[in-house]
């Protein structure tokens, strides 16, 4: 499980949303809170590039794709994270 973390101005990091990989290999978005996390829904939709991925890694590549969303990324706003653990959110 791969959890995505916006900075909130008022109190440091929030959690925003989550991929799983199923058993099957599907990889699942779960979203949390208000914003639904437009960078996340972008990644499940259109999948990730890097500049070791080119075309793009999609959640068809499952555990590529999660293997991708833990390359090292320069953002100041939104962070990755490899989690494990029960959690719940809204699932896309």
């Amino acid at each position: 499980m791969v959890a995505v973390y916006e900075l909130d101005g008022n109190d440091g990091w929030e959690r925003v949303a989550e991929f799983r990989l199923s058993a099957a290999n599907v990889v699942e978005l779960f979203l949390f809170g208000e914003r639904r996390c437009p960078l996340a829904l972008h990644w499940y939709r259109a999948g990730i590039e890097t500049p070791a991925t080119a075309p793009p890694v999609t959640v068809s590549d499952g555990p590529r794709f999660m293997r991708a969303l833990l390359r090292p990324y320069q953002m100041s706003y939104c962070r990755l994270v490899d989690e494990s653990g029960d959690h719940h959110g809204v699932k896309t």
